[in-house]
């Protein structure tokens, strides 16, 4: 058990010099392309946080944050590249999108006992950050207060429906 923690603090020791290296370049101005591409960093320590929990041994609660990192790191990068028009203010639901994707993964881990009491959030977390997606970027023409005054309601059907579904898989 001790090898194993020293081989982590070379690991992690060695990953903090290198990303200090990187970042030190990239604020002194020397590799400036450095800062569009960090994301990619997230995304490689998430994809490998995945391979441990679904082909190695590594812990359950990696899938969750692997899902996350991978996830979040892929967003930054497109926001870097290819969707720099997109400002934060717009996009942050999709955030919220991705902590819902990543507990929807980390549930169906789970066993089937478990798994209902976080996809049911993880699910509702996914509805609600497209709801304020659609009218963070102005897709549609409509007040957001006006639109939730009007549709609340729908909360307590949706939820008669999912306990209504859920007492007849009982059965």
């Amino acid at each position: 058990m001790f090898h194993g923690f020293q081989s982590r603090l070379l690991v992690f020791g060695w990953a903090s010099i290198t990303v200090g290296v990187l970042l030190l370049l990239w604020t002194l101005g020397i590799m400036p392309a450095a800062g569009v591409f960090w994301p990619a960093l997230a995304i490689i320590v998430g994809l490998l946080m995945l391979r441990a929990v679904f082909f190695g041994s590594g812990r359950e609660s990696y899938a969750f944050s692997g899902l996350f990192l991978t996830l979040g790191g892929a967003l930054v990068m497109l926001m870097n590249t290819t969707m720099s028009r997109f400002t934060l203010e717009r996009i942050w639901p999709v955030f919220m999108t991705i902590t819902g994707l990543s507990l929807a993964g980390y549930a169906l881990r789970k066993a089937p006992v478990h798994r209902l009491s976080l996809l049911i959030p993880a699910c509702t977390i996914i509805v609600l950050s497209l709801v304020f997606l659609v009218f963070s970027l102005d897709l549609v023409d409509a007040d957001f207060i006006l639109f939730v005054a009007a549709w609340w309601p729908t909360i307590f059907i949706i939820a008669g429906a999912v306990l209504v579904a859920l007492h007849l898989r009982r059965r």
